[in-house]
């Protein structure tokens, strides 16, 4: 109602402005449908999501991105240097690192630290203020742990505990440390990491990203449990138990690989042997050494009819190969797919029907040759199936294969070929005489299925 004094907008800012109840966001609605020209608003809020649609798109939406730590730690060393504050390097990065991007955060935890070291900031009071001092024993801790040493890593849990660390905090640093080190295995460099600890994570980072990630998960899912615990610090030795215990379980690929090897070597042990006759007894003796795959087409020869040659007495059965390298090559031979379709082909043969859909659902295929493919996976598809192709070709062929994932735009999908086909064969249907007089009283009809009756 009242027009600025001395400029020309009266500039109205609510802070935290999702606290408004909805009652009040809906008197709000109509002045911001409507503003005066000479008001201004501006909403300030940390909780977007809690803001009714109605208001978000009546206003301009500007995102205020964190602060980093380097530009973070120039900006606190300015204001000590304009403020005759000294302080040591590590304090400064501890408080732009517990800041978590934010100026205003970082300059209280400043002022903090100046008031208690009466403007000589020193690493060792900063760390108490921040609950981190001891960090290196919360990375010796987990190291323990990884290491499956429940015994020391409980006698260090209580040690920290008895220094006045709540469980919540120590289990916050558990979680740092292992961001820290499955980054370091990801990016191997990470120049945020303070000069004094990075030896010791990159000793954690040596577990394994697997061994980190199962910590993380257990980690994540103690903080819940803190919460509602009647006891913390009995919550977080059980935490410290468990993560001893999930180190010693093997990783998932490795388990899936186990089972695959069992499964293998069930079906070979369970294929019948051929019996000895005194015809055949010292070929089979030169076999004996042989490796399974060459066992395997063996079996094959002699269950099919075209690759034996019978003689005028049925018990005995003559190879047509006299010896294991040449039946292995011959083998290979038939058995290597030449192009795309024939190895499909193949995986169906061997009862790989769930490989067979993924790849002809979500694979683009970029080139072939035998024993090597390149493809490009469409968005969210699982890249293990790459490795389950290399695995299982290599036990069907008995060769390797590499199989690499692209970025390059490669061919369609082998379901989006057939789904064209189809396209381009209703289309054509459509065009028929009479299926068009159909279509023309019956606009909403569809060519749903095409059956061939030859």
């Amino acid at each position: 109602m009242y027009s600025p004094n001395s400029a020309r907008f009266k500039v109205y800012i609510i802070d935290e402005v999702h606290m408004l109840s909805n009652a009040a966001f809906n008197a709000l609605l109509k002045t911001l449908e409507e503003p005066p020209e000479n008001v201004k608003f501006i909403f300030a809020t940390t909780e977007i999501k809690k803001i009714p649609a109605t208001i978000i798109s009546r206003c301009q939406r500007f995102d205020l991105q964190r602060v980093d730590i380097d530009t973070l730690k120039s900006h606190l060393s300015k204001i000590c240097e304009a403020e005759n504050i000294k302080f040591e390097n590590d304090s400064i990065f501890q408080i732009c690192k517990a800041s978590e991007g934010s100026v205003r955060d970082a300059l209280s935890l400043l002022d903090q630290a100046a008031s208690l070291c009466q403007d000589n900031i020193k690493d060792e009071v900063v760390l108490n203020m921040l609950g981190l001092n001891g960090y290196e024993k919360n990375i010796q801790l987990i190291e323990l742990c990884l290491s499956n040493n429940c015994d020391k890593a409980l006698k260090l849990y209580s040690e920290i505990i008895d220094n006045g660390i709540q469980p919540a905090q120590i289990i916050s640093n558990l979680l740092e440390v292992c961001h820290l080190a499955s980054k370091l295995n990801v990016i191997k460099v990470d120049t945020n990491i303070p000069e004094p600890i990075q030896k010791d994570i990159l000793n954690i980072a040596s577990f394994g990203l697997p061994k980190l990630v199962k910590a993380w998960q257990i980690l994540i899912k103690s903080i819940e449990e803190l919460r509602y615990a009647p006891n913390e610090e009995q919550s977080g030795s059980m935490t410290i138990i468990k993560l001893c215990f999930a180190s010693t379980l093997p990783d998932p690929a490795e388990l899936l690989d186990k089972l695959s090897n069992d499964t293998n070597n069930n079906e070979t042990s369970l294929k019948p042997k051929i019996t000895e006759s005194p015809e055949n007894k010292d070929d089979l003796n030169s076999q004996q050494n042989s490796d399974v795959s060459i066992e395997k087409e063996i079996q094959k020869i002699i269950l099919e009819p075209n690759n034996i040659e019978r003689s005028e007495n049925k018990d005995n059965l003559n190879l047509q190969h006299n010896s294991d390298v040449s039946i292995e090559d011959e083998t290979k031979k038939n058995q290597t797919p030449t192009n795309f379709n024939e190895m499909l082909d193949l995986l169906l043969e061997n009862k790989e029907a769930l490989l067979h859909a993924q790849l002809i659902n979500n694979v683009h295929l970029i080139s072939y040759k035998a024993g090597f493919i390149k493809v490009r996976l469409k968005a969210n598809t699982d890249i293990q199936i790459l490795k389950k192709l290399s695995v299982t070709l290599e036990q069907i062929t008995n060769d390797k294969w590499s199989v690499l994932s692209s970025e390059e735009e490669g061919e369609k999908t082998i379901v989006d070929k057939k789904n064209i086909e189809l396209d381009e064969a209703k289309e054509k249907i459509k065009s028929d005489k009479e299926v068009a007089e159909v279509f023309k009283y019956f606009p909403e009809a569809e060519i749903t299925s095409i059956k061939d009756n030859h």
